[in-house]
Parts: C-alpha cells; structure tokens; sequence
C-alpha cells in the first residue's frame, strides 16, 4: 500500500492531517487522519478510511517537517 504523510485543506477552511493512500481514484482520494494512524491491524484502517473529494479539496501539502 503507498502512501503519503499530508496535511489537506478543505476549501471550507478546516485542515487534516493524517496519511493519503494510492492518491486519487474516481474523484476522491483516500485518508486516514493522522490520530487514528495508531490502529492495530489492517481490518482497522479499512474502517477509519475517509473518501474525501477532489472537489472539496482547496489544497494538499506533503513536505511536512
């Protein structure tokens, strides 16, 4: 699984930080913020997993420190 530490921008303003996987599919990328990153196993993650759409996005930063 490829994934991409990131902090995202909503184009309402609100901010996530957490782990992009894949990049984009279908219109929407997929997220795991960063607070639920800690999950034990895979079955978990497939739960925490937010759908989030490209057209809601105002901008994506992954050169974080």
């Amino acid at each position: 699984m490829n994934t991409t530490q990131a902090m995202i921008i909503l184009t309402n303003g609100i901010r996530k930080y957490g782990t992009i996987i894949n990049g984009e599919h279908e219109g929407r990328i997929k997220f795991i913020p960063a607070t639920e990153i800690l999950a034990l196993d895979e079955m978990q993650l497939a739960n925490l997993i937010e759908h989030i759409p490209v057209s809601n996005i105002y901008s994506i930063d992954t050169f974080l420190k």
